[in-house]
């Protein structure tokens, strides 16, 4: 993004020479402008995107096309004591697409599988945007649901089909991921496939988090076998927390490269955070929050060609006379192919 943005700024810092072009050196020599610009562009580039060429390689490509295929659902379970919880999961939502990259800029398409097959249509209930360099990366999500639930476990009660629609939930964030060793392991070449791996190696990752989390259960239409059940604290057979959490991630990332044109990354991380907000009260308090991620990505190069696998796992617990894990999974498989237009 960073690397657009400087792009852009020198072809309007050249725009009155006969024909653009990206060649540094050249575009350097028409003024201090232009010099100034390319040197900035060059610095941010070897702070960001420095690395030891013995461990990770650029692609050589600064455009690709894809075509994917992503599977997600968005999960909660309640552990109300040793014998008795409740786990409920939405349907997977489906779909396929394709899109165009520049750098870490892209423009797709994607077509709701579930929509056509006659499943719910759940399109527009989850966003995310990740952009990713090799000393930073980040990402803002989004997801959505006021669709219901099926409640898949109760206590003894197992491989249950029970359709939930009493909940209402909207949970937004930003997290940004900075990278220690990031000469060495490259965040994108696991999972953005926007760098190569050569040799195995990892990195502890640091950050901050930012999250927007409402979440509303409404239980009172559920059976009285489950309403016995249920803490005492909740009243009108009700759960409820709307607040926001901030909080600093860390963790360990580590890409394997059992062979040559393949890497195996592995990232887990837990974002211990504060919350300031509303838990089943009518007054606003601090209590403690603990977020959970998992990455697991897998890629094949070769050449201008990569087929590549990504899973992610967010959970986070929320305690109040009981614990909540709210999260989500995603499968996303992509194929594409590399190249450069100028």
């Amino acid at each position: 993004m960073y690397r657009l943005i400087l792009l852009i700024i020198l072809a309007a810092a050249t725009a009155e020479a006969p024909a653009l072009t990206f060649d540094f050196d050249s575009i350097a020599a028409k003024g201090p402008v232009p010099k100034f610009f390319v040197g900035a562009y060059r610095w941010v580039d070897r702070t960001f995107n420095g690395t030891d060429t013995a461990y990770v390689r650029s692609t050589g490509y600064k455009w690709n096309v894809k075509v994917r295929s992503s599977n997600w659902s968005d999960f909660n379970s309640f552990y109300f004591d040793r014998n008795h919880e409740m786990n409920m999961h939405s349907p997977f939502c489906s779909s396929i697409g394709a899109d165009i990259q520049f750098m870490a800029v892209a423009l797709g398409y994607d077509i709701n599988l579930s929509r056509l097959t006659g499943g719910k249509d759940r399109s527009k209930s989850k966003f995310n945007f990740e952009f990713s360099s090799g000393l930073v990366s980040g990402r803002i999500y989004s997801i959505n649901n006021t669709d219901g639930m099926t409640i898949t476990s109760f206590g003894d009660l197992k491989n249950l089909d029970t359709p939930y629609k009493g909940i209402n939930s909207t949970i937004w964030g930003i997290e940004a991921i900075c990278v220690i060793n990031p000469r060495r392991y490259s965040n994108s070449a696991a999972f953005s496939f926007g760098k190569i791996q050569l040799r195995s190696q990892g990195s502890w990752l640091v950050g901050l988090a930012f999250q927007s989390q409402k979440l509303d259960f409404d239980f009172s239409s559920l059976p009285d076998d489950i309403h016995q059940w249920l803490p005492e604290k909740w009243q009108g057979m009700r759960y409820a927390t709307d607040g926001i959490n901030i909080g600093v991630s860390g963790g360990y990332g580590y890409n394997w490269v059992p062979r040559r044109n393949w890497t195996i990354g592995v990232q887990a991380i837990i974002i211990p955070s504060l919350n300031y907000g509303y838990v089943n009260t009518d007054r606003k308090q601090y209590s403690f929050r603990m977020n959970h991620r998992l990455n697991l990505g897998a890629v094949w190069n070769h050449d201008r060609w990569f087929i590549g696998v990504t899973a992610k796992l967010d959970a986070s617990l929320i305690y109040y006379y009981s614990t909540l894990v709210n999260g989500l999974t995603n499968i996303e498989a992509k194929a594409g192919w590399r190249f450069n237009l100028f």
